[in-house]
């Protein structure tokens, strides 16, 4: 993989991009397909990919081996950097679900050869980047159709709002704590608003760790998207919260992309 690092002139916002190259695509070489042929008239598809909490767009290609996987399937990755603002556009902060969906989105496919059809846009993240992933997945059915989470960060929201509280989910994030619940802040609400809304649903791809601390909410999430009617593939093992099992899931969720 080609791996371009992106200063957006945005603040605070890089990415990381990754893209297939001819000479490490054997199936291409296989197919008989030319070098020029490979690199002209292309619709790549992308996996967007969101990082957690105190993270940054060189997570994913540091710690996993995502370009390794994306190589094999022909997808371009990108790797914003979102801070620490829950993907969401802050009540008193920056629009980061907006930033993702309208500013990267422009640059992303204004400058690559990829395609902007939501069949071959995907989205997923790990903890609060999976919590990201899903809330934007769900809410933007014009962009994406699948959707993947790892080790969500699922359950903030609620807990913000019966009193809980710290420097990644404040006020400054979610705003007023009697508001936030039914909110576009509230993933539960966020999947039944999209469950009503008559769109397809989109297959959604759920995995958590057995010794992860956000285990049962992720469980609760799960058999909440049931009830709703989605399709769900969820997987666990005995990991914690950490890249060892977050690189597996990762591979997975690729293999299952069409």
């Amino acid at each position: 993989m080609a791996r371009l690092q992106i200063h957006t002139g945005l603040p605070d916002v890089t990415l990381d991009v990754m893209i297939p190259e001819y000479m490490k695509s054997l199936k291409a070489q296989e197919a008989g397909i030319s070098e020029k042929e490979y690199y002209e008239n292309r619709n790549l598809p992308v996996l967007w990919l969101l990082h957690g909490a105190r993270g940054n767009a060189a997570d994913w290609p540091r710690y996993s081996m995502v370009e390794v996987y994306a190589e094999e399937k022909g997808l371009i990755v990108v790797c914003p950097t979102g801070n620490n603002g829950w993907w969401v556009n802050q009540a008193a902060g920056i629009p980061w679900e907006d930033v993702v969906t309208e500013k990267l989105w422009e640059l992303v496919h204004g400058t690559f050869p990829t395609s902007d059809m939501p069949e071959d846009n995907y989205i997923a993240g790990l903890s609060m980047g999976g919590y990201g992933a899903m809330r934007i997945g769900l809410r933007h059915p014009e962009r994406y159709s699948r959707i993947a989470a790892f080790s969500a960060g699922f359950g903030i929201p609620r807990r913000y709002a019966a009193g809980g509280f710290n420097a990644l989910s404040g006020e400054e994030t979610f705003g007023d704590p009697d508001k936030v619940l039914g909110s576009q802040y509230d993933e539960f609400y966020t999947a039944e608003e999209r469950a009503a809304s008559g769109n397809p649903l989109p297959p959604i791809y759920l995995s958590c760790g057995t010794k992860d601390g956000l285990y049962d909410i992720n469980v609760e999430y799960r058999e909440h998207l049931k009830k709703l009617g989605y399709d769900v593939v969820w997987d666990e093992a005995p990991y914690a919260h950490e890249w060892r099992f977050w690189d597996q899931q990762v591979e997975k969720f690729i293999k299952t992309l069409p």
